[in-house]
């Protein structure tokens, strides 16, 4: 009896450690395959070997989760902001503000303050936080980290907004700096169903855009020529490509079938403080029926921050609530 037992209990042990050396074996090809996979996503030079940057991208990547949708959902400060006399039976405009690189909200509304114009204007306002104080807009600027998608984020964040607020669906506007102005067209192309107008500084789109927008969107593109960071002629960042502003802005009046090029009754502006005179020269394009209209803001001499005087920022905000879908 003992002898049976012994065999018995011999030839579970053996299967039990047979079986749990496969499942060993097999994690561990999982992990390498994992780890395969990792290294084509984040080795962007293509050099079989990870610099500090991509690794620091990776352990971000893991640490992130997101919702079933793929949305984000670590906490963001993306606060919505009301004038004080919010009416909920009368309908308002929503305008996103998208910070710069290593920027984040409350540095964009020092860039480009809304509350004193939300109050004048009547319009709700929201500058949320990107994660790691950047936005996954395009190759270039700045989806180098295997980010979440912040164009499913800030699509929910317009679609909250519409649940807590009385919002008119047919003026929702997202203007940026640089990093949040490439995420400002990034939104107008994804969720051109969505997007009224978008107002981008010093931030411009994809090289080579993968479709075409399905719905025209109105843009107001504001550029300094002595930009050196995002640089007016275009350039590249991380090996990745970025198109010029008049290059972009061209792309984009095809999107929008703005060849007509309107008069303007003044078409130039003073608005960089750092640069003297009406320095900003100003082309308008709009569709056929002049719904759709496109604008360049050449800001002669500007750098890449280029924080608007008041008047300017104030006929920027007009611009924005004259166009609606």
């Amino acid at each position: 009896m003992r002898l049976f037992l012994s065999i018995r209990f011999f030839c579970f042990f053996t299967f039990f450690l047979t079986l749990t050396c496969g499942e060993i074996i097999a994690q561990d090809e999982n992990k390498q395959s994992r780890r395969e996979r990792l290294m084509q996503r984040f080795d962007k030079n293509k050099d079989g070997k990870l610099d500090g940057r991509e690794r620091d991208a990776i352990r971000n990547f893991l640490s992130r989760s997101s919702d079933s949708e793929g949305v984000e959902t670590t906490k963001r400060n993306d606060k919505i902001h009301t004038p004080k006399d919010y009416d909920p039976k009368k309908e308002y405009p929503l305008i996103l503000n998208l910070h710069g690189y290593r920027s984040n909200g409350k540095g964009q509304l020092r860039f480009f303050p809304l509350k004193e114009l939300a109050e004048k204007y009547a319009f709700i306002y929201c500058a949320p936080d990107g994660i790691d104080n950047s936005w996954n807009a395009t190759d270039a600027c700045c989806d180098w980290k295997g980010k979440v998608d912040d164009s499913k984020y800030l699509r929910s964040l317009i679609l909250k907004a519409m649940k807590e607020y009385n919002i008119d669906k047919k003026r929702v506007f997202v203007t940026g700096l640089s990093n949040g102005g490439f995420m400002s067209y990034r939104m107008a192309h994804d969720h051109s169903d969505l997007i009224t107008a978008i107002v981008p500084f010093a931030g411009v789109g994809f090289d080579q855009w993968p479709t075409n927008p399905k719905n025209p969107v109105s843009v107001l593109h504001v550029h300094g020529t002595k930009d050196k960071t995002i640089k007016w002629a275009g350039g590249e960042i991380g090996g990745a490509r970025y198109p010029s502003a008049k290059d972009n802005f061209s792309k984009w009046k095809t999107f929008n079938g703005c060849q007509k090029k309107a008069e303007i009754e003044k078409d130039t502006i003073d608005l960089d403080r750092k640069v003297p005179g009406s320095e900003t020269e100003i082309v308008r394009f709009e569709s056929n029926d002049g719904k759709v209209v496109m604008e360049l803001w050449e800001v002669v001499k500007g750098s890449h921050v280029t924080p608007p005087r008041t008047a300017a920022r104030e006929r920027i905000i007009e611009w924005m609530l004259a166009r609606t879908k």
